[in-house]
């Protein structure tokens, strides 16, 4: 009796799993249908329609999107192209009803949003018609205004379908290659103005005085510029731009380019809107008002300390031949010895640590300030500099002094109540100068740890005794 029922079930797989083998053999799966027979290239024109408003956007052959209602603009190429894409791939899941009666369950009566595409060869296809979501599941209910049945879709179509002008505008402010920049200038509203032109591959300072550039920060500024995006579109056609500050910006930043072109951008005040935190801002060239993030100003509004090099001392470490070094432990000397180099310090000399001696003169070519605190110095004292921590002078090989640096450490006392996280107390403070100018530059804790050493640090480390032979 079992055996005869194993036989019946084995029988029974059998047949299933031939039917299975044929059916996935000699069929094939049905094709997805698309909602339109339309390929994302052949698009030349989409309007969209809304219960209180219109978009249309177009194009030339080979040319990008512009928005033609309800404002021209030029068009979000990427933001274009996307709805395009959509529109083109966009399946039907399936039919949910040939002859609908009511089109109302559907929220296609009226449909919450109507697309309707034209192609380059100046067809219009049916329109989509676009309803609700489905209460269950991920996809959403369309029609094709030519056919009367009710289609189910993507959600993901659906929400694409929903724009609004500020979605499709394009957000880039200024357009520019960072290569072709010959010139910046930044004015600032009370009067100060800083002019930074290009010399080879390198940046200058020409106004408000000649000055070696910091060859990043003008990178930055410039960046900054660059990639500056609206966060609002606020006026496209203001009579009066005294209210938002641009008649008398506080800042403005102008780019000429090497053909001469010039682009500037004018910022204003801070967004009066409820929740708003961005900066008006306008187009010297051009009529509309937008705002963007706060941090474009402030990443702009800069001195002209702010964008001058801040290299506190430049030497050349193979010119060096004598390094003297005062600090709190003491007084030393290193000196270079033909190829190699020695410690004098109390009367001795002993073999230096070649790798070290070079380490310090790396740093000290390569040695930047945090900030340009003040030029010219207007006194030492509220530095430290008027009895450093450290002081460290470099001679050439023909003796003549190459430059000199200063180190201070300072602690200052708090002049308002601490910050909440942040330590209470005093806080430390470093400082540089140079003989290379009058200026005086703020330093990190860990280049003033890096240059203020003491004489055994310098000094070639004793190889170990070797072990008795037994």
């Amino acid at each position: 009796m079992r055996l005869r029922n194993t036989i019946i079930v084995l029988i029974l797989f059998a047949i299933v799993g031939g039917y299975a083998f044929i059916a996935g053999h000699y069929s094939s799966p049905e094709a997805q249908r698309k909602l339109l027979a339309v390929k994302q290239d052949d698009i030349a024109k989409i309007e969209l329609h809304y219960s209180d408003r219109d978009i249309v956007l177009e194009r030339d052959k080979g040319k990008p999107w512009q928005l033609v209602k309800p404002i021209g603009a030029e068009a979000d190429q990427t933001q274009a192209n996307n709805l395009a894409r959509a529109i083109a791939d966009c399946a039907v899941v399936r039919t949910v009803d040939d002859k609908p009666a009511d089109l109302a369950p559907f929220g296609l009566k009226p449909p919450t949003t109507t697309v309707t595409v034209t192609t380059f060869d100046k067809k219009t296809l049916p329109a989509i018609e676009v309803g609700k979501s489905t209460p269950i599941g991920f996809n959403a209910y369309v029609r094709l205004a030519d056919s009367p049945a009710v289609l189910l879709a993507e959600a993901v179509f659906s929400a694409g379908m929903n724009k609004t002008v500020n979605d499709l505008r394009v957000r880039d402010l200024m357009a520019f290659k960072l290569d072709d920049v010959q010139k910046l200038i930044i004015a600032r509203g009370n009067g100060q103005t800083v002019e930074i032109d290009r010399d080879g591959d390198h940046w200058k300072i020409v106004k408000p005085a000649p000055y070696a550039a910091d060859d990043t920060a003008v990178r930055m500024a410039l960046s900054t510029l660059v990639n500056a995006k609206a966060s609002d579109f606020i006026a496209d056609a203001p009579g009066d731009v005294t209210q938002y500050g641009l008649e008398k910006p506080h800042l403005t930043a102008t780019v000429v380019l090497k053909n001469g072109e010039q682009q500037s951008m004018l910022f204003g005040f801070k967004q009066s809107e409820q929740g708003k935190s961005g900066i008006y801002v306008r187009r010297g060239e051009r009529a509309p008002v937008y705002a963007v993030a706060g941090y474009v100003m402030s990443s702009l509004d800069k001195s002209v300390l702010d964008f001058r090099n801040r290299t506190i001392v430049n030497v050349d470490p193979e010119a060096v031949g004598t390094v003297k070094v005062k600090n709190s432990d003491g007084e030393f000397t290193l000196k270079r010895a033909g190829t190699d180099w020695n410690v004098i310090a109390g009367g001795k000399t002993t073999e230096a640590d070649i790798p070290v001696v070079e380490r310090l003169l790396n740093q000290l070519r390569d040695l930047k300030g945090q900030s340009i605190v003040a030029d010219p110095m207007p006194s030492a004292q509220p530095f430290g500099l008027d009895n450093p921590a450290a002081e460290i002078t470099l001679i050439g090989k023909d003796g003549k002094e190459l430059g000199a640096v200063k180190l201070a450490k300072i602690s200052v006392q708090p002049t308002a109540p601490p910050i909440p996280g942040e330590p209470a107390g005093p806080r430390t403070e470093y400082y540089a100068s140079s003989s290379a100018s009058k200026a005086v530059f703020s330093l990190s804790d860990f280049s003033f740890a890096q240059l203020n050493k003491p004489a055994p640090r310098y000094m070639a480390k004793a190889p170990p005794a070797a072990a008795p032979s037994k």
